[in-house]
């Protein structure tokens, strides 16, 4: 049974429409001679009062023009003397502007012309747009016969433009036509005229939503209009085959061709609260002919003022209370999607609010015509409070989770489901949950190419292996999953049981240990029979076989990935409840993901937490958080690097945005951070790694010192950490090649294909530091038997990092790395032109960013070591690497991350994350030598993926052509400790 909410409007605008009339002159000469008199007349449209302050939506200025008048001359019995038509030519019509509080037009035309009419006394009417009346000549033989005129209402609304009005003499203002006495040979007539139609236009704030709320309208309607109007009598339908049931329609999109998400063009939420109209003459409006309903009993739906609903049933047609007891009103109806994720107060359903015009919010009925009703649609709380009219029906008995729920694109963290059981008349015994569908792939990825064989959301045939994707129901701690085997991956998931949970407790408490499958948390609701959970669910190891690259961390910057978790709720009388739930894992934000400072740069940083729309496109996006968001430094130094406040909030639909601090320190001292963005109904994490001061750290107790920049030449080191330092041939210092060499092959490198990347063979390398230039063949390097000797940087000898020093920080549980974009001193906002994002270089915008991966000490305890990090630079390119030649065809010198893989594999089924691995970003840092006695012999480099996370060696037969010979190796970055 699908919910239907009905609400009516709680708040609307009011500007009353004050009627004036004034008395007749005193001491009118009422002596009528023979003759003529030739009257200058003037017709005016009454400006539009202002009220309530698909087919089609029509633009809120369509019936605004006079095509034709008839003027029509009553005897002082209302017999009908003479009428005159007035086509277009035989008047003049300008625009006249208008002033007053209770108008809702700034200018409305005016028209001026002579007529010439005997000495007498009459009654003066005038119809415009509507001919000569002939087709009505019985009718308007009388004034009342004139004022019984009735015309139907046309599908094309500008066609409904009938007006109707009487002459005053100028300057007075008459309710109804007076004698008017013509006995001069000049004299000044003037009319209003009004429409015989009104307007409405409807706005929507959420400024008083609660956080995780979110209303999505679908469209705006106005129903039950009078299907004709009088021309000078109050219109007032009686019966129901006298109204149109669907009168005009806005629609703002629609939900077969629109997700329910941030995309929605009309999205009502706490952060970003007032939508539709702007109430403003041009405005897209809904028209209607008058509807005179008098005045009738409350249309609050708390009418009996006791805080309940009063008419149950009052959305059912025929019941009491349907329509407000008005059943040929007209009504404004709002069909929208609600949506809250929320905890105290789950759900989600289609709703539609309804609204009786009138002229005030309480007892009016009167649609009179020639109005602007300006309605804004308030929303309250939950949005479904007894204060908006509303009749909510839930299902009984049901599961509510919300739709859909998102767990942060990082690997080893979590989240908490709520989820809310109503067993109706039977308890709640227990609830279950089973991972269905758990992907390792992108979700809605149509345009982007990936094995998309092995993804069972597009191919069919795929299986679903539900132990490779990112989701578990259980606690999760390790980095990385060491198995060797392909295969181990589905063992362990059954074994240690991360596809399915039992939650046994029904009763107030919090059950089961952090330290094991992760706590949940219980709330028996006092309404009969309820029982509200929170869940935790987990993302899964970083990397949990190596060789296969599945990973727990979303390795896609522009694409979610998808999982289906299914509840079961078991009830005292052995009825069981299923409700499939989707759980989104975000795309991978890296924009930014580190600000550095030297020691006394005390410039801010504006945070505005960006991604990719999709995986080729040229712009980051900023986004908006779906659910409440804050930022916190949950590491390390919290009085040299600060936020605005102890902890920075934003709203339901509101960006991520606000200012980092850095205080200064000692130059020869350096200071850390992490901060944690917790978004989307703090349900998803971000972290950003902040840092003061570019003195040598060490990372771990007893750990070496690891500078904060990549080598440039044998001497010098690279000048900020944002740089990626020059490309080293193994154990030659003497050749550096310059990172202004290191360029991608095209310019947007976007749409890769194998065929982008360029043999450089012949292509003149300049070498850092010098003005000479070197073919690749004339770089030397020692074969892997060799080793790089200790440099002297800024009068210190120090020592390229060697297999220990890496392998302490891989050895490490306190460290864990993160992957993103660095800013550096000069850097004062997030950027989005990938060129800029990605691309820094020593020669170019020092504002720029640069892609790496943060090495960082995640201890929240230690307060020396926690939130300390260092940054690898993957270079501009994204390739912190160049090939000698091997698995090249034959190509040389070639720009590329990846070591053994130049083309797509060709059937990846075991491993499909590495089906495009020959263009993915990534870098290798030499070691001072080979090791022969670590995990794996021949260790000679360390490898950084920056899209399946490995951070661990790589042996000499990956990186030399032939490792046992000189003048073989690949070149690679470069960083000392010491």
């Amino acid at each position: 049974m699908k919910r239907n909410i009905l609400y009516g409007i709680l708040y609307i605008l009011i500007i009353g429409l004050a009627a004036c009339t004034d008395d007749l002159i005193d001491g009118e000469d009422e002596f009528v001679p023979k003759g003529e008199s030739s009257l200058m007349a003037t017709v005016e449209f009454k400006p539009l009062a202002a009220a309530l302050t698909g087919k089609a939506k029509t633009a809120g200025n369509t019936i605004k023009s006079i095509e034709n008048l008839c003027v029509l001359l009553y005897d002082l019995e209302g017999k009908l003397i003479e009428r005159r038509l007035l086509a277009s030519g035989q008047f003049s019509v300008q625009n006249e502007n208008r002033e007053g509080i209770n108008i809702a037009e700034s200018s409305t035309p005016r028209a001026v012309f002579k007529l010439t009419i005997p000495y007498g006394r009459y009654y003066i009417y005038v119809a415009a747009n509507m001919g000569d009346l002939g087709s009505y000549a019985e009718k308007i033989q009388t004034i009342e016969g004139l004022k019984s005129i009735s015309f139907d209402w046309q599908n094309k609304v500008a066609e409904n433009n009938q007006m109707f009005g009487h002459f005053t003499e100028e300057d007075e203002i008459h309710d109804e036509a007076p004698v008017l006495t013509v006995n001069k040979k000049n004299m000044r007539l003037h009319a209003w005229i009004r429409r015989a139609a009104s307007k409405v236009t409807v706005a929507y704030d959420g400024t008083n939503l609660e956080e995780g709320v979110f209303i999505y309208i679908k469209s705006v309607q106005i129903r039950d209009i009078p299907a004709r109007c009088f021309l000078g009598q109050k219109n007032t339908p009686v019966k129901t085959d006298e109204l149109i049931r669907e009168g005009e329609r806005i629609t703002y999109a629609d939900p077969k061709n629109q997700p329910y998400d941030e995309t929605w063009p009309v999205r009502v939420t706490k952060g970003k609260p007032k939508h539709g109209s702007d109430h403003s003459e041009t405005a897209d409006a809904l028209f209607f002919y008058e509807n005179m309903q008098g005045e009738g009993k409350s249309k609050r739906q708390d009418a009996n003022e006791k805080g309940v609903i009063a008419y149950p049933n009052g959305n059912q047609e025929g019941a009491d209370g349907y329509k407000d007891n008005k059943p040929y009103g007209t009504y404004i109806e709002v069909r929208a999607y609600y949506r809250s994720i929320n905890e105290k107060r789950l759900g989600n359903g289609d709703i539609v609010y309804r609204f009786m015009l009138g002229k005030d919010t309480d007892k009016d009925y009167d649609a009179e015509r020639n109005h602007h009703y300006k309605l804004t649609l308030k929303f309250n709380h939950f949005a479904n409070d007894v204060d908006w009219h509303i009749d909510y029906e839930e299902e009984i008995p049901s599961i509510q989770v919300p739709e859909p729920y998102y767990i942060s694109y990082l690997y080893n963290h979590s989240m908490l489901l709520p989820v809310k059981v109503n067993g109706g008349p039977h308890e709640v015994t227990e609830l279950s949950a089973k991972i269905d569908t758990n992907a390792w792939a992108p979700y809605n990825a149509p345009r982007f190419d990936y094995w998309r064989n092995m993804d069972p959301e597009v191919t069919s045939s795929a299986p679903l292996n539900q132990w490779n994707g990112f989701l578990s129901l259980r606690r999760t701690t390790q980095t990385i999953l060491e198995e060797s085997k392909v295969t181990s991956n589905e063992m362990y998931y059954k074994n240690t049981n991360r596809g399915e949970r039992v939650y046994k407790e029904v009763t107030t408490g919090v059950y089961g240990s952090d330290t094991e499958d992760g706590r949940y948390y219980v709330v028996k609701e006092p309404e009969e029979n309820t029982v509200t959970y929170r869940l935790p669910m987990y993302t899964r190891a970083k990397q949990m076989i190596v060789k296969t690259g599945y990973t727990g961390n979303n390795p896609y910057v522009a694409y979610q990935r998808k999982a289906v978790v299914t509840f079961t709720a078991t009830l005292s009388n052995g009825k069981k409840i299923v409700k499939p739930a989707t759980v989104m894992q975000v795309r991978r934000v890296v924009n930014p993901k580190g600000i550095w400072r030297k020691h006394d740069n005390k410039r801010p940083f504006h945070v505005v937490l960006k991604r990719l729309p999709m995986e080729n496109a040229t712009e980051f996006q900023t986004f908006t958080s779906e659910g409440a968001w804050k930022a916190y430094i949950v590491r390390g130094d919290k009085q040299t690097i600060t936020l605005a406040k102890d902890t920075v909030k934003g709203s339901t639909g509101t960006p991520i945005d606000f200012q980092i601090y850095f205080n200064g320190c000692d130059e020869h001292e350096s200071r850390c951070a992490v901060i944690r963005v917790e978004y989307h109904n703090y349900s998803c994490y971000h972290l950003i790694f902040a840092r003061q001061g570019y003195a040598p750290l060490a990372l771990i107790e007893n750990g070496r010192k690891w500078h904060s920049f990549n080598m440039r030449t044998a001497t010098r080191e690279a000048e900020a950490p944002t740089e990626e330092g020059s490309l080293f041939k193994f154990g030659n210092w003497e050749q550096p090649i310059d990172a202004t060499n290191n360029k991608n092959d095209k310019p947007i490198w976007i749409d890769v294909s194998e065929s982008d990347f360029k043999d450089h063979k012949d292509t003149p390398f300049l070498i850092a530091g010098t003005d000479t230039t070197c073919l690749w063949s004339e770089i030397t390097s020692k074969n892997h038997f060799g080793s790089f000797s200790d440099p002297t940087v800024n009068g210190k000898k120090v020592s390229v990092a060697t297999y220990k020093d890496y392998n302490d920080l891989w050895d490490s549980d306190d460290i864990e790395q993160g992957f993103g974009v660095l800013y550096g001193d000069e850097a004062t906002e997030t950027l989005s032109k990938i060129e800029e994002v990605y691309g820094y270089q020593y020669n170019t915008n020092p504002k720029f960013g640069m892609r790496g991966v943060f090495v960082y000490n995640k201890s929240e305890t230690s307060k020396e070591y926690g939130g300390r990090n260092v940054f690898f630079p993957l270079g501009a390119s994204g390739y912190g690497h160049r090939k000698d030649g091997k698995n090249e065809n034959g190509k040389v010198a070639v720009l590329r991350y990846a070591s053994g893989r130049s083309a797509p594999f060709p059937t990846p089924d075991d491993k499909p994350l590495f089906y495009d691995l020959y263009m993915r970003p990534g870098a290798i840092y030499w070691l001072k030598q080979k090791e022969n006695n670590g995990r794996e012999g021949n260790a000679i480099g360390w490898d950084f993926n920056y899209f399946t996370f490995d951070f661990n060696l790589i042996s000499s037969s990956n990186i030399f052509n032939n490792n046992e010979s000189v003048n073989t190796s690949d070149a690679c970055f470069i960083r000392c400790v010491e």
